[in-house]
């Protein structure tokens, strides 16, 4: 980004204390609302793309003669989705009129330019054109990834960001779970919640220092966020424990995610000044995000899930089952812990 949010705020003139409606432009509302309008946007476009992809990929599975027309309502064309139509009523304005900014909105035409050629060749045909699939694969992953950052950068100038680990800090925690169940409810996809706590941590704090064990929490939060999926969230949660937002995805996919991330944090020791290899290890608790539990119960299971894990010996993923023993869809329910190992299978 050419600027910070913060700098280009103080550069641009606005009315204040006037929250925006539908259709308003960012110019049209002070700039702390302006700010906080321009996350709640990077947010949604994030769900409204998940969701369009899934749609896209359904259409793309019917055979020939069954798929309806291609028409705007496909949002095949990059206006015709929400943050389409938000960009182009607000791309002049001097907080979105960034690099950064421009740069996510070209990936996003070409998206959606390359789900509309998808889409127009199998109403032809009934085909799907694997180079081109590919090529929007690619282009919605790089999505993700400009959205995430622009998120990161509009976040830390709010506050928004733990100042240790570079991860969203529990206050805006609270706030993007709820978000997130109330997206999960309304589409019915699954989400999942973990905990992350590292093995161990109070004897790297009482042998080596709080220094180290700052050095210990920066180099697992870098681990987690780089290994993450792009549309995954990592919050500092409390002391040495993280917790992972994880949208559209069930209990076995989030295990895998998990797991992977369990391993790469084994395989990275910390490097201490006086040459000193530190072992670092993690153990890891899940829950599914359900209709019936609130954001606190859903972390309780997660916490119950963590504690298994622990009890397990620790280093170990584990996630909390419904009674009858079945992974979760996002759908399901139970009023019992039932950890049990997540190697996937």
């Amino acid at each position: 980004m050419s600027d910070s949010p913060n700098k280009v705020a103080k550069n641009s003139k606005a009315k204040p204390g006037k929250s925006r409606k539908m259709g308003e432009s960012i110019a049209e509302v002070g700039m702390a609302d302006a700010e906080r309008d321009i996350l709640a946007e990077l947010d949604k476009a994030l769900s409204e793309h998940i969701t369009l992809l899934l749609g896209w990929s359904r259409r793309l599975t019917l055979p020939a003669g069954n798929t309806a027309p291609v028409t705007p309502h496909d949002h095949s064309e990059d206006h015709d989705c929400d943050f389409g139509a938000w960009y182009a009523l607000n791309r002049h304005n001097r907080l979105i009129d960034q690099p950064a900014m421009r740069a996510l909105a070209a990936t996003h035409e070409q998206l959606h330019a390359s789900a509309r050629r998808l889409l127009e060749g199998h109403e032809i045909d009934g085909d799907v054109d694997e180079a081109e699939f590919e090529i929007m694969s690619l282009r919605a992953e790089s999505f993700f990834a400009q959205l995430r950052r622009l998120e990161r950068a509009f976040r830390t100038a709010r506050s928004d960001v733990d100042p240790l680990t570079g991860t969203y800090n529990r206050q805006t925690m609270l706030g993007d779970l709820g978000t997130e169940r109330e997206r999960s409810v309304r589409t019915d996809t699954p989400t999942a919640i973990a905990l992350v706590d590292l093995d161990h941590f109070k004897a790297v704090n009482d042998t080596h220092g709080h220094q180290v064990g700052d050095l210990v929490l920066q180099s697992v939060a870098g681990i987690l966020q780089s290994h993450v999926r792009p549309f995954d969230k990592v919050y500092r949660y409390g002391g040495e424990e993280f917790l992972i937002c994880l949208p559209n995805a069930d209990m076995k996919q989030s295990a895998r995610v998990l797991e992977r991330l369990r391993r790469v944090i084994e395989a990275s020791p910390v490097t201490l000044n006086d040459g000193t290899i530190l072992p670092v290890t993690a153990s890891i608790g899940a829950a599914p995000m359900t209709k019936t539990r609130t954001i606190e119960q859903i972390i309780e299971k997660a916490d119950q899930a963590l504690y298994a894990a622990k009890e397990g010996g620790r280093n170990k993923v584990r996630v909390w089952r419904s009674p009858d023993g079945a992974k979760s869809t996002g759908k399901t329910d139970g009023s019992k812990s039932d950890t049990g190992s997540t190697e996937p299978r």
